[in-house]
């Protein structure tokens, strides 16, 4: 599994999970990292305080405004 780290809001995103609700779009590429080692995004959170992103849980979908009216 890939990890996305946000070096700048010191959070680790799950790649595959990423999206638009996760707020690192305005981070600069240069405080950007990417990793597949485990290891090494655990010891950022539990030696550098960095956090576990809460929306990379799951696929992030949107729904359209429209879809309300197929709700009956």
């Amino acid at each position: 599994m890939m990890y996305f780290i946000d070096h700048d809001k010191k959070r680790i995103h799950r790649q595959l999970y990423a999206g638009d609700r996760c707020g690192f779009t305005g981070t600069p590429v240069e405080h950007r990292e990417f990793t597949d080692c485990p290891a090494y995004t655990e010891g950022l959170i539990t030696k550098e305080q960095y956090h576990r992103c809460p929306y990379c849980v799951s696929v992030q979908t949107t729904l359209a405004e429209d879809s309300r009216a197929y709700a009956d």
